[in-house]
């Protein structure tokens, strides 16, 4: 029975060894933690106000507002520069000028020659309108005449029919002697017989009008052709050659269509230009950057959107801006990190700044929706327990041994950034310091009441 004794002894013996060996071990455990995290240095950001709208963040060029490049069909030497690389010129402002003395020669040749023909010709001219002035003239005296023989043969024609008309009534109504009706019957078959030749001259007569109308209005024509052919000849190839001339001779001094800075200047005094752009001004009254955006967020913005600008140049300073032009078109470019392929987008400072000049790299967060500053706890803070949210807060322990006391509180969230969440209502207030990670990397896991150290940092 002993040895069963012992051997139901040794069991529990055992046992209760293994358990006072757990129960050990997990005190040990939580001491271990609590020490480590009472002498740990947890990160913290204090919830606060911050702008929860969403941006999109990318990079571009200072470009000016708007290119212009100066060109020229000439086929002249420069006869003097007057800009520099560099230069701010005002619109209107005289760049350059050509050697314009072989098309002055040319055109005062020209025009001589020109000259000496035009006193023929304004006598031709002369001669010509009086021409076309006498055939209308006389064109109307010929349809006047016609117009008399018209009316002679319709007058006829309507004495007869009086006639006639006058002698069938006396007839019909018995208004004649015995002795009168012969030759009044006679008189009136006379007359009736007339009547298609009198109807015959008036048609004659009205086609002798018509014909001799048509007769004059070819004829005048032909001298209107004429001179009409002299108007036309103003404007020959002679003269189209002389106003060519002439407007080359104004390209010769070439002026500033904008305002702006010289970007490029493609020639030099004696020379002639080997291509047709000579100069490119562009116009800084505003200050534009241009962005290229991928293919991912173009849908995301539009003309009109708010965006914030920074530079290196100027340090610390934040410039306001918009989205003023989007190219809808996808375009390649090669650049130093390799090729690049987006969509063209121009964002324009509100107010021009002097300090970013062409050329110069810029910063540009694009606000897509425009959220505002809310108060907010940063994301990484955040840890979710049965569909409920919360926060650790390190709030000041007040007691011999210092450090701070890490409270769970709870949270409702709302609009989200890259970086912090909005609390819409919860235990949270302005200023609490928030711990990072509270539920996991290289320090202890969190728990409710814990003593802990904290780095603050900054947002």
């Amino acid at each position: 029975m002993a040895v069963k004794k012992k051997a139901i002894i040794i069991p529990v013996v055992v046992a209760v060894l293994a358990g006072g060996g757990l129960y050990a071990c997990n005190a040990m455990t939580k001491a271990a933690n609590e020490s480590m995290m009472a002498n740990s240095k947890y990160t913290v950001i204090p919830a606060g106000q911050n702008d929860l709208s969403k941006v999109i963040s990318t990079t571009g060029k200072v470009i000016g507002n708007g290119t212009v490049d100066v060109t020229t069909k000439l086929n002249c030497s420069v006869s003097k520069v007057n800009v520099s690389l560099g230069d701010m010129v005002k619109e209107g402002d005289l760049l350059c000028e050509f050697d314009s003395t072989e098309l002055q020669e040319e055109y005062d040749a020209l025009k001589k020659q020109m000259d000496n023909s035009d006193k023929k010709e304004k006598s031709d001219s002369s001669r010509n309108q009086r021409d076309l002035d006498s055939a209308k003239a006389k064109k109307e005296a010929a349809l006047a005449r016609a117009q008399r023989e018209i009316d002679n043969a319709r007058n006829k024609e309507a004495e007869v029919v009086n006639e006639h008309n006058d002698l069938a009534d006396k007839l019909n109504n018995n208004l004649l002697s015995e002795e009168e009706i012969p030759a009044a019957q006679a008189r009136y078959d006379a007359l009736h017989e007339s009547l298609p030749a009198l109807e015959t001259a008036i048609i004659s007569a009205e086609d002798s009008y018509s014909d001799v109308e048509s007769q004059w209005d070819e004829t005048i024509q032909k001298l209107q052709d004429v001179i009409d052919g002299e108007a036309f000849d103003s404007g020959s190839d002679d003269q189209k050659k002389l106003d060519k001339l002439s407007e080359q001779i104004e390209q010769c001094k070439v002026y500033a269509p904008q305002s702006g800075i010289i970007t490029a200047l493609n020639v030099n005094e004696g020379s002639v230009p080997s291509a047709p752009s000579i100069m490119t001004i562009v116009n800084t009254d505003k200050t534009v950057i241009e962005l290229t955006v991928k293919e991912t967020d173009i849908t995301k913005i539009a003309e009109g959107m708010k965006a914030k600008v920074t530079s290196k140049v100027i340090p610390g300073e934040e410039f306001s801006a918009s989205i003023t032009r989007i190219v809808n078109v996808v375009s390649t470019e090669t650049t130093a990190d390799g090729v690049e392929t987006g969509y063209k987008v121009e964002v324009t400072l509100d107010e021009t700044n002097d300090q970013l000049l062409i050329g110069m790299s810029a910063s540009v967060d694009v606000t897509i929706d425009e959220v505002g500053e809310k108060l907010s706890v940063p994301y990484s803070g955040i840890i979710e327990e049965d569909g409920a949210e919360y926060v650790y807060v390190a709030e000041p322990a007040n007691d011999d041994e210092g450090g701070y006391i890490a409270r769970k509180k709870k949270v409702v969230k709302g609009a989200e950034s890259d970086f912090y969440v909005e609390v819409k209502s919860g235990e949270v207030k302005s200023g609490d310091l928030i711990i990072e990670d509270p539920e996991g990397g290289d320090l202890p896991e969190v728990s409710d009441g814990a003593r802990v150290q904290v780095n603050e940092k900054k947002k």
